[in-house]
């Protein structure tokens, strides 16, 4: 079923109403808003974490959620990446592996406790990302230092997200929030050369997104000074970035793309400004991406101790947005 196939008119809109129509661009009876931040539960079991999801999800009745996923995608008996030999140990990841299942059974846990009204939007690591949160920063080095095994090793890491997205469908996830790093240039933190990211990034990145056609792919184009023509053909029904610390505009993107835009929050700021000021900026984005085909968020995560009443705030001004 094609999401158009799904929209009802605006009055009285389940969450996952609202948030299908945002996403293409019909009427809504209010614009649909999320906030999302660390919850530190690496070290908890996938139920656990679901239970942290639900409490502020519930406490703030936020109109998606967007589920984080602090498991680490494991490593292959070592503890880094140091060397050619480290890259070709990997191989394709069962999902029962920890980090996985205990995902799969918070994501299970979270489709069980709010039903099928509620948008449940799955954090995924592009390929690249998975493995420098894994390993750390110092793998970008053996990478591109070895470009054929970096290359086996990226095959095998998209040859499980694959598969995770196609877990993360069945158990009804309705979207993916893809995390792409490395679209900006050097010497921006994280930056790539256009050889780089054309080697090492973008076609990995386009084979799990592939294989979530079907589910709303949002993609968060990660990092600052972003050279955002790399993923605007990225095949994702949703852009987020952290428009409001870096080019592109939401304006300059809404003149360059169909896909909706979802923003309105500076990650940084927000954790000390007022009602009023977070209220303003929520507004000012909302008409710069055209009042339709946009849904509030922040433009990466936000600081765990933001202030509860900043965000019932955001949850407030949403609310009393309409369609444009």
């Amino acid at each position: 079923m094609r999401i158009n196939d799904r929209i009802p008119t605006p009055s009285r809109m389940t969450k996952l109403e609202r948030f299908l129509a945002a996403i293409a661009g019909e009427e809504v009876d209010h614009v649909p808003a999320c906030v999302w931040l660390h919850f530190a539960s690496e070290h908890l079991p996938g139920t656990e974490t679901a239970r942290l999801h639900l409490r502020y999800f519930q406490e703030y009745d936020w109109d998606y959620l967007k589920v984080m996923n602090d498991y680490r995608y494991p490593l292959p008996g070592i503890e880094a990446i140091a060397s050619e030999a480290d890259l070709l140990r990997f191989e394709p990841q069962p999902l029962t592996a920890p980090p996985f299942a205990a995902q799969l059974e918070c994501l299970r846990t979270l489709r069980a406790e709010l039903g099928p009204n509620v948008p449940i939007i799955e954090t995924i690591f592009s390929p690249v990302q998975t493995i420098i949160r894994a390993a750390g920063a110092s793998a970008w080095k053996i990478i591109t230092a070895h470009p054929q095994a970096a290359c086996q090793m990226l095959e095998a890491v998209t040859q499980t997200l694959v598969s995770y997205v196609e877990a993360c469908r069945e158990l009804g996830v309705t979207g993916i929030f893809f995390s792409v790093n490395g679209a900006n240039r050097p010497p921006a933190a994280g930056g790539t050369t256009d050889e780089e990211f054309a080697t090492f990034i973008a076609p990995y990145d386009r084979r799990v997104l592939q294989a979530a056609a079907g589910l709303v792919r949002i993609g968060h184009i990660h990092g600052l000074d972003l050279a955002f023509d790399r993923v605007l053909d990225y095949p994702v029904e949703a852009f987020n970035w952290s428009h409001l610390r870096t080019p592109p505009s939401l304006a300059e993107v809404r003149q360059r793309t169909s896909a909706a835009l979802i923003g309105g929050i500076d990650e940084v700021k927000v954790f000390d400004q007022t009602p009023a000021e977070v209220a303003a900026s929520i507004e000012r984005a909302w008409h710069e991406a055209g009042g339709r085909k946009f849904l509030v968020g922040p433009g990466c995560t936000v600081a765990p101790d933001t202030p509860r009443r900043i965000l019932h705030a955001i949850a407030q001004v949403a609310h009393s947005l309409k369609s444009g």
